[in-house]
């Protein structure tokens, strides 16, 4: 510590000519000083060199041997800077010193102007290239200098975040010759933010190879085994970081501690791969101890921003962004998050003005870009295509049999940022004792989207069976990250059974519903509706369940999901299926896997099993239940397809009907 403290008095001492003074105080002559500086750079006593030297300069500031010999040694201390101020004409070294100096200042010395943050690397940039072209150009071309100011570039350009020029560049030089590993990390750094984590892989590996204990490469290397979804490793790896060191440190030879900044990332670190890894709650528990010893800390709330709105908890994901972004105004870190939170929250017009401003200082900034995908895919238009045949056999006179249901819906891009016109078909068919039943619906209303509340008003003409106009309204409010209260009112409802309008009945549907979800993993709700049948029938329904989370791996959930259901019709002896009494309770079993992801694209598979008992009352009761399995492709922002079958058992009037049903449904925005 003492001689960093006298290497940086006498660097000053050396750019600032405060030397003078003490070399005529000192009556050493110029030939001695520099014998005694030769001497202690032979000693490896490089302190003692720049005093001697820089004394000797100070006596003869033209004598170029001392010049040259001071700027050597500054150069050895890495202070280009100040032998350049030494040296009447500087060379390669040192104005490629200056440069590469230059690149470490814009990254890590924050701009004053937040909307040109790469000003200081903008003009280390353009100081290599004439470098790199100077040497080039010399006679004979200096082709050490020429690599040289090219790695350094490589760097820059990996700071400036221009990753296809540093990539391409740093592949050149690699043809050439082996990539120093500080070039070499530049390497791995623009190939992941290209999405290329395999070739990253194995450069940050390379990196560790030659410098095992480089942390930027470990560092790297975490988020490269993420993408490469090998999370058992990012795993080992990110917790061998936060295990090492610890939350405080002491510095130099003072005995007083302060936080260790290296420390907290690491934890960051450990946090963020869970989060990645789809398992937020463990997530929450390393990072909830951290916040509560260090509230202030930026980075510890913008990750629990990010960890409660993966938690499915929007209102405190924007709350933790805001105070980061208070503690941190001009962070990227902390404007993105909070950007990202205020989209999540349905302030689109705030966030997407936010996001512009960050994609004019970052454009290519991986985060920022896929932020507006987002914005771009939400102020699209958007269609919702499904498509279900269904084979059925057995449940007598009153079930459904085979058939089929279709929709299509269609909205327009947002009007004034909350709401959005729609059209839509439904066409629904079945087929019991050899009949076939059929009604169309065509629609046409509005929706309406705020933070809190939702609802969509529909009209509908009804043709087939039945020509009769219809309506639905429908309306939902979240008071707070838990609770959800919905409710419905329909005029002649889609769920009037088909029997029903064979027969000239309609019905109309009230319903409400609550649901409580204390977090992503358990969710609880209960509903409630009546429909008022035109034939005088009204029937009451009411469902209660609970979903909850038993298996959180990366990438596998497995979830329970428990129901539990019962209605009573008020009429006997109708047309269509009307149970005086009925009840079933059910067991379900949701197992979602992923199979495949690629950054915005993913496949995942899903099965649901569910097994009960179903009672009716004069009929006794029976096992009911079912088993569902589908895949789900996302293809970006805009595009998914889902696609499965199902097998399901059910009982009418003492009767069991077994169908098999194939789905596909498309969503496309456009």
């Amino acid at each position: 510590m003492d001689g960093a403290l006298r290497s940086l008095a006498w660097c000053l001492a050396a750019a600032t000519g405060w030397v003078a003074p003490l070399a005529w105080a000192d009556e050493t002559g110029v030939s001695q000083l520099m014998q005694e500086g030769r001497s202690a750079l032979r000693d490896d006593d490089r302190y003692l060199a720049l005093k001697k030297f820089a004394l000797a300069h100070a006596r003869e500031p033209a004598n170029r041997e001392a010049s040259n010999a001071l700027a050597d040694v500054l150069m050895q201390l890495g202070a280009p800077q100040a032998a350049a101020n030494v040296l009447e004409t500087p060379g390669f070294p040192v104005r490629g010193g200056q440069a590469a100096e230059r690149v470490r200042w814009g990254a890590q010395v924050e701009e004053p102007d937040p909307t040109q943050p790469f000003a200081q690397t903008d003009a280390a940039i353009a100081l290599l290239q004439r470098l790199a072209t100077e040497a080039r150009s010399a006679t004979p071309p200096d082709r050490e200098a020429e690599r040289r100011s090219l790695c350094d570039l490589v760097v820059a350009l990996r700071n400036r975040e221009r990753w296809s020029e540093a990539l391409a560049l740093a592949e050149d030089l690699q043809r050439a010759a082996p990539l120093p590993a500080y070039v070499r990390l530049a390497q791995a750094d623009a190939q992941l933010a290209l999405e290329r984590p395999e070739q990253a892989l194995a450069s940050y590996l390379a990196v560790l190879e030659a410098d095992p204990a480089n942390r930027q490469a470990r560092v790297g290397l975490v988020y490269a085994q993420v993408e490469t979804e090998d999370f058992a490793a990012a795993f080992a790896t990110a917790d061998a970081l936060a295990a090492e060191g610890a939350p405080r440190k002491r510095v130099g030879a003072s005995t007083a501690t302060q936080p260790d900044a290296d420390w907290l990332d690491a934890q960051l670190l450990a946090a963020q791969v869970r989060r990645y890894a789809d398992m937020p709650l463990e997530a929450w528990q390393r990072v909830r101890p951290l916040l509560d010893a260090a509230p202030a800390s930026p980075s510890l709330r913008w990750e629990m921003s990010a960890i409660a709105a993966a938690r499915g908890w929007p209102r405190q994901a924007h709350h933790e962004a805001l105070v980061a972004w208070s503690l941190a105004p001009a962070d990227p870190t902390a404007q993105f998050e909070l950007a990202n939170a205020e989209w999540r929250r349905g302030y689109w017009a705030s966030a997407a003005a936010r996001i512009e401003r960050m994609a004019l200082a970052r454009p290519t900034h991986s985060q920022v870009r896929r932020l507006q995908d987002e914005v771009s895919a939400h102020n699209d238009a958007q269609v919702l295509l499904s498509f279900a045949p269904r084979r059925a056999e057995g449940g007598g006179s009153t079930a459904p049999g085979s058939g089929m249901t279709g929709a299509l819906r269609l909205y327009s891009p947002p009007l004034r940022e909350n709401w959005r016109l729609l059209a839509a078909a439904e066409r629904e068919v079945d087929k019991p004792d050899h009949e076939t039943l059929t009604r169309n619906r065509y629609g046409a209303g509005i929706e309406g989207r705020w933070s809190d509340l939702s609802f969509e008003l529909i009209g509908w003409s009804n043709q087939g069976l039945l020509e009769h106009g219809g309506a639905d309204a429908s309306v939902q409010w979240q008071p707070d990250d838990h609770w959800t209260l919905a409710a419905d009112l329909q005029r002649f409802s889609a769920d009037t059974p088909l029997r029903a309008i064979q027969a000239g009945v309609r019905a109309d549907a009230y319903g409400v519903r609550i649901a409580h979800a204390w977090d992503d993993q358990h969710v609880a709700s209960f509903s409630t509706a009546l429909l008022d049948f035109s034939d005088g029938n009204r029937r009451w329904q009411a469902t209660a369940d609970y979903l909850g989370r038993i298996v959180n791996q990366p990438g596998l959930d497995v979830l329970l999901h428990p129901t539990l259901y019962a209605s009573r019709n008020s009429l006997r002896d109708t047309a269509y299926f009307n149970p005086e009494r009925d009840a079933s309770f059910s067991l379900g079993v949701d197992v979602r896997h992923l199979i495949w992801r690629r950054y915005q694209r993913s496949l995942r598979q899903r099965v649901l099993a569910n097994y009960g008992r179903y009672w009716q009352s004069g009929f006794g009761s029976g096992d009911v239940g079912g088993v569902e399995y589908s895949q789900t492709y996302s293809h970006d922002p805009r595009t998914a397809w889902e696609y499965g079958f199902a097998w399901a058992r059910h009982i009418y009037d003492g009767d069991a009907e077994r169908s098999l049903t194939a789905f596909i449904r498309f969503e496309q925005r456009f």
